[in-house]
This record gives structure tokens, sequence and C-alpha cells, in this order.
């Protein structure tokens, strides 16, 4: 080593502690992840909205039992016209095939006995609706827990390879300190004894 190039080593700036462009990507998944931004925290915030807005079970909402209670209605007010009209044809057959008021109330009893048997459904429709409801809001808070678990999990792991990072730049700069120390020693031998 000349002593031009020994005064050029001294001369140096001592190497400085630089972040690298792969941990400054870590970090940046990071703070995505843990500010709820990426697509997992996006995704459990609609999913926590679909159940807050869910509420609590409403009949009258609950297109599962509107739908189901509709069919049923129309099913039993058919029956009970179809028994209506042949109650007062029956007793209009035993009169002589004249109306009267036997016939007609006779028919509304067996129109009513539809509705009565419809009335005995709702019951079971409600409490089949009302399970139907809680299962999918159990499912979608099943859902929400998974991917609860999943982002905290990507969490993890970015903090992981923060760290893998974060320790790759301090060997990296300790190993570039050292041979830095080295070399600058040599140069002050060299420039004290002459070699």
């Amino acid at each position: 080593m000349s002593k031009q190039s020994a005064f050029n080593t001294l001369a140096q700036a001592a190497p400085q502690y630089k972040t690298s462009q792969a941990t400054k990507s870590a970090y940046s998944r990071l703070n995505s992840l843990a500010s709820g931004k990426s697509g997992w925290g996006k995704a459990i915030g609609e999913n926590l909205k679909r159940y807050t807005a869910m509420g609590d079970f409403d009949p009258q909402k609950s297109a599962y039992y509107q739908g189901a209670y509709n069919a049923l209605k129309q099913t039993y007010q058919n029956r009970g016209n179809s028994d209506m009209e042949d109650t007062i044809a029956a007793a209009a057959a035993n009169t002589g095939g004249y109306g009267n008021s036997y016939g007609t109330t006779a028919g509304n009893r067996a129109y009513n006995a539809q509705l009565q048997a419809l009335a005995a459904q709702v019951p079971k429709l409600y409490a089949a609706a009302a399970g139907d409801f809680a299962n999918q809001k159990s499912n979608l808070a099943a859902l929400i827990g998974l991917q609860q678990a999943e982002q905290q999990a990507a969490l993890n792991n970015a903090q992981f390879q923060v760290g893998v990072q974060q320790n790759l730049d301090a060997q990296r700069y300790t190993a570039a300190a050292a041979r830095d120390n080295a070399l600058r020693e040599l140069a002050k031998l060299q420039l004290q004894y002459g070699l």
C-alpha cells in the first residue's frame, strides 16, 4: 500500500449503517398488515359490517321465513278454498241443490280449519328460519375468526421477516466496519513505520 493510498484510506468516511431495500419492503408489508389496509384487514372489516348489520333475527326481514311462509300460506289457502267449495257443494247436494246458511257456515269452518293448520305450522317455520339465521351468523363469525387468525399469522411472519432483514443489515454493517477498521489500522501502520 503506497503512502497516498494509506492517506486516502484514512481520509475516507467510516461505513454508515444502511437499511436495505429488502428491510424497507418488509417494514412496508408489516405496516400494511398492522394498519388493517391489507386484503385481510379489508375482508375482516367488510365481514364485521355484515355481521353487525345482521342484528337479531327478524322474520319480517328473513327471505327464508317469508318465502317459506308465503308458500305455506298459498298452499293452505288453496286447500281451504277447495275444502270450503267441497263442503258448500256437499251441503247443497244434501238440501236439493240449494245454497243455504248451513252450507256457507260449514264451508267457512272448513276454510278456517286450513288457516288454523297454517297457524300451527308457523312456530315450526319460525324455529327453522331462526335456526337458519343463527347458522348463517355463526358461520360468518367463524369466517371472521379464521380471517383474523390468518391476518395474525401473516403479521407474525412479517414481523419475523423484518427481524431477519434487520439482522442481515446489522451483519453487513458489522463486516464493513471491521474491514474498514482493519484497513485503517494497516494504513496507520504503513504511515507510522513506512511499510
